[in-house]
């Protein structure tokens, strides 16, 4: 990769990273119903805490604002004309600043939903797998499992049409970061609990041993 290139897609990543951070809940919460919805049900600044503890419509603007926050990104940078890999950078930096936000004192959600809008920029055709396999887990009411289903057959796709390219590598880091969203905090369960199973019920199923994991700002 070239230095120009390279200089592309770090600054890519950076913004994309500032656009995923920004806590979107948080702010939709506080201006539909002037509360901190931290302090309300699950403490998660996510669409289905707002949901609950604000409204339908607030939670539907949250939902469609997170899956922007990764799709809008490299979309631009792909409608700009710019080279796969910057555009892949500019894919993974709303993702990684959604996990690790600075407004959230660098702590972040499970990031699904941004995911989710960066994985329709690199990818359509793999988008589409992947809304098939969280149709089928909605449907088996296993959405745990079928998000990791979902990012693990959309990174075989991307594979399969685009080759170890920055595309496909992409891909399989959409994967990873999931993943890794899943494990924060693991280090206190493993503490009181046998590994196998509780790492199993955090990556596949994203459940705490006795309870379902959520991230603060879902």
């Amino acid at each position: 990769m070239e230095l120009s290139t390279l200089l592309e897609a770090t600054v890519a990543f950076l913004l994309g990273y500032a656009a995923g951070s920004v806590p979107l809940g948080l702010l939709v919460a506080y201006l539909f119903a002037g509360i901190d919805i931290r302090r309300h049900g699950t403490g998660n600044v996510g669409a289905s805490n707002v949901w609950r503890n604000v409204g339908l419509l607030p939670a539907a603007v949250v939902a469609l604002g997170v899956f922007l926050q990764g799709l809008l990104p490299p979309l631009a940078a792909r409608l700009l004309g710019a080279q796969e890999g910057v555009v892949a950078a500019a894919a993974l930096g709303p993702v990684v600043g959604y996990g690790w936000s600075p407004f959230l004192g660098f702590r972040g959600g499970r990031g699904v939903g941004v995911s989710t809008g960066a994985a329709a920029a690199l990818s359509p055709g793999g988008f589409l797998v992947l809304l098939a396999v969280y149709g089928l887990g909605r449907l088996a009411d296993q959405m745990g499992l079928a998000t990791v289903a979902g990012f693990a057959l959309y990174a075989v796709y991307a594979l399969w049409s685009a080759g170890w390219s920055a595309t496909g590598l992409a891909a399989l880091a959409l994967l990873a970061l999931v993943l890794l969203r899943r494990l924060e905090g693991v280090s206190e369960d493993l503490r009181h609990h046998p590994a196998l199973p509780t790492l199993a019920g955090r990556l596949l199923l994203d459940r705490r041993p006795g309870q379902r994991l959520r991230g603060r700002n879902g």
